[in-house]
This record gives structure tokens, sequence and C-alpha cells, in this order.
């Protein structure tokens, strides 16, 4: 055991977060999901998630034998949705294979699962010796160093200074220096329990380390949702398993083209998409929805039709009835969806 880990695993002891995936008694499955669940998502926003997930699906068996579409209804709000394909399949794997593999590679042959999240799980849930390097650890590890950062030579400074002995604590570890202490901004280095090895710290500058990345320039796209009732239900449409929103039930809609914007050119990408003539349109209103590569503007518009809309561009459609929580619970919902739910429900309002 280095120095540093030592201070570190000696602070982690006495002020590690309690945290519902963690613990004696916490299996590789909730190791798994939760992870998966934790990736680009704050620890705040998966703890109810998790709770639910587990006590939906509280064995890996249980989610495998899950349809998609519950796995995906329970998944709803979370983002990042592939992520919620990908666990159902991999859970199907380590049913079929009887068990999740202990090593790195068979980790890593799981869907959805790379080299942070193996490194994670295979430390934590079964003694594998590898640093888990998400960008808390690379922070840290980075500050401490002086070091300008990038993957691989982060990983070689996590090696050097990994516990064998506890390594899965070890990660835990960063990752709670990481969020607590090591911040991006302003870190609490009076309070680090590593300090004393800190290279960016000794110099009065750990702001410095890593280099920063350059920001990506997001775009902005513009899409069409469609409202429409019959009987006092309204259309809902599944999407394909792959690509944006894969899998996941919304209003009828499509995104434009540049210059796509007059009234009469929304109803026809709608009339395209559910291969039915559209009789009359009106607008309700427009919800904003920022995803990590597009900033969204969506306009509702109400349509009437007296034609049946078929498969063309969707595998299932649904009507349902909004004033019944149960029945959109039991879809597959984005926040995205709900929010063009809200205006079709409430006519002449924007959310943004």
């Amino acid at each position: 055991m280095t120095a540093f880990s030592a201070d570190l695993l000696r602070w982690y002891d006495a002020h590690k977060r309690d945290l519902p995936w963690r613990g004696p008694r916490v299996s590789a499955y909730h190791t798994w999901l939760s992870e998966i669940m934790l990736q680009q998502t704050r620890v705040d926003t998966v703890i109810p998630y998790f709770h639910r997930f587990i006590e939906r699906f509280p064995r890996v068996d249980d989610l495998a034998a899950a349809p998609l579409d519950a796995v995906l209804s329970m998944w709803s709000g979370l983002g990042y949705y592939s992520r919620a394909r990908n666990l159902h399949r991999a859970a199907q794997l380590v049913v079929e294979r009887g068990g999740f593999p202990q090593d790195l590679v068979g980790l890593k042959s799981l869907p959805g699962v790379g080299d942070y999240v193996s490194a994670a799980v295979g430390s934590i849930a079964f003694g594998v010796v590898e640093p888990a390097i998400d960008g808390n650890l690379e922070r840290v590890l980075a500050r401490c160093a002086a070091h300008s950062g990038g993957r691989k030579a982060v990983l070689a400074l996590g090696r050097d200074r990994i516990d064998p002995d506890r390594p899965g604590d070890f990660n835990q570890a960063m990752m709670d220096l990481g969020s607590q202490i090591c911040t991006p901004r302003a870190p609490g280095c009076g309070a680090c329990p590593v300090a004393a090895h800190c290279a960016g710290w000794a110099l009065g500058r750990p702001t410095d380390f890593p280099s920063p990345k350059a920001r990506r320039v997001v775009p902005e796209r513009k899409g069409v949702a469609a409202a429409l009732w019959r009987d006092g239900r309204l259309l809902l449409a599944r999407r394909p398993a792959e690509g944006l929103f894969g899998g996941l039930y919304e209003l009828p809609g499509a995104l434009l083209e540049a210059g796509q914007i007059a009234e009469n050119e929304l109803a026809g990408l709608i009339s395209d998409k559910l291969g039915l003539r559209v009789d009359s349109s009106r607008r309700l209103g427009a919800v904003r929805h920022t995803l990590t590569h597009m900033r969204l503007e969506v306009e509702v518009i109400a349509i009437t039709s007296s034609g049946s809309p078929d498969l063309r561009h969707y595998t299932a459609l649904v009507w349902a009835d909004p004033g019944k929580p149960e029945e959109l619970d039991a879809l597959g919902l984005s926040t995205l969806a709900r929010k063009a739910l809200s205006v079709a429900t409430t006519p002449q309002v924007s959310i943004f």
C-alpha cells in the first residue's frame, strides 16, 4: 500500500457516502446497475431510480425476463436510453452465461460496458486491481501529479497508487474525493486527505490540471410533434429500437430541415410519418429540451384526420388516456415526450 492510498482509505473509512449500492450485502448486480445509471447522471438523481429498479427487478434474472417496454418505462426520465436497452440485453447475457463475468475482458463483453464500468464493477464486486478512470479520478490523479491528463497517462498514475488489497474501496474513495473535495472549481484542498501527495496543490495551482478540454458547440434543431385525438384518447407511437429515444413512445413527430417552419409543412411531415391525410392542424405551443449533442425546440400541433395511422416509421401505436397516469406510466416516455404531452393536453402553453 502506498502512502497515498493509505491516507485516502483512512479518510474514506471515516467519511464515505452512504449510498444504496454500497456495503457488504450489495451484489455484483447492484454494483453494475448503479454504475450504468451513474453514467453522465448525478448521484441524487440516480438514487430514487435505483430504489425503484431494485424493487421492480430485485435480481438480474428478473430484469432479464422483463419485457423491454417495462424496463424503458422504469427508466423513463433518466435519459440516455441506450443505457436501458443495453442494460436489458446485458442482463439476458448474464443469465445465459450463468452469472457475471469476473474479469475485465468478460465484463467488457457485455453491452454498454466499457473501460470505466468494467473497472468499477470488477474492482468493487470481484476485487480486480484496476483504477476506474472517470472524470473524478482523472481530475484527482492529474492534480496530484500536476499532469495535463489523458486516459492512458492517468490510468498509469492510478495503477501506481491503487491499493491491491482494497481496489474497490480505493476507486469509491477516489469518486467521493472528486465529488466532495477535489471538485472542478474551488477544490477544498485544506480538507483533502491526500494534499501532502498533491503536486498541483504544492505548486499553488491545482485547478490548472488536467488541461481543459475544448468545449463542444451544441447545434440547435427544430422538430414537430402531433396531437391526434380519438374518443378522448391520444395517439402515441413507439420509435424504432435503435437511434435517438430508441424504443420509447412519443407524440408522432419529426425533426425539421432548415426552413421547414410553415404550418402546412409541419402537417405534411406528420402525414408522411403516419400514412394518413391531415384534414386540419393548429399550433398548440412549443417545448425545449437539451441533449448532450443538440438543443431541441419542438412545435406541438393538434391535427384532425379521418384516416387510420400506420406503422411505416414506428414499431407500435397506442391510444392512451392522458387523464390516467397509470396508462402513461406503463409506457416508456422520455422527458421530452412528457413535455410535449403537457402541451397537447393544456393548449396554448409553452414549456422551456
